[in-house]
């Protein structure tokens, strides 16, 4: 049967590490800059980006916890029915697929997986960041989490580069001023 490693891995530890840290540095850093948390505009936009990290970091969980689908212990391709698109013919030499770890065949589009240790239904890749194959099971709340995670990335990116651009207009302004120009120092 195959088993996984643990869930608490570094690469996932890092992830939600990451997740926590572009959450505090918007929400308690970014916005408050920008709007202010005491503003309508800054309370809603916090509330806002708090749902879209919650829902980054739900799908994550999701997708590190979800079996990714394995092949039934029982499979055995039906090879009298020529029409059937259930098996799946090797290129060389015209065998159907068998997995020689696993010791059963293997519908179109499993491959056996070295890190979980077991064929896996319609395997894209083993992804290390979720310690999980992407696989038939999984695959749609991974491509959410990645629409997730580029959203927020995306918006906390515009907060920084709004706070950013309010303080070096602020930056421009102060050494404009006539008290706080370096000439003007040198002239009283």
């Amino acid at each position: 049967m195959g088993g996984r490693p643990g869930y608490l891995t570094l690469p996932i530890f890092s992830v939600v590490a990451a997740i926590g840290y572009v959450y505090y540095t918007t929400v308690f850093v970014a916005v408050p800059r920008w709007l202010g948390l005491s503003t309508a505009a800054g309370v809603a936009n916090a509330a806002a980006f708090t749902a879209l990290a919650a829902a980054c970091l739900a799908t994550y969980a999701v997708a590190v916890r979800r079996d990714p689908g394995r092949v039934p212990p029982g499979f055995v391709p039906d090879v009298e029915d020529a029409e059937s698109t259930v098996h799946e013919i090797k290129r060389k030499g015209g065998d159907l697929r068998y997995c020689q770890k696993c010791c059963h065949y293997k519908p179109p589009r499993a491959h056996h997986c070295r890190v979980c240790k077991r064929c896996v239904l319609k395997m894209d890749h083993h992804c290390i960041w979720i310690n999980n194959c992407v696989g038939h099971e999984n695959y749609k709340i991974f491509l959410v989490f990645v629409l997730y995670a580029v959203v927020a990335s995306f918006y906390a990116l515009g907060a920084f580069c709004i706070v950013f651009l309010k303080m070096s207009s602020q930056a421009a302004i102060l050494l404009e001023h006539p008290l706080l120009s370096v000439g003007s120092f040198f002239l009283h």
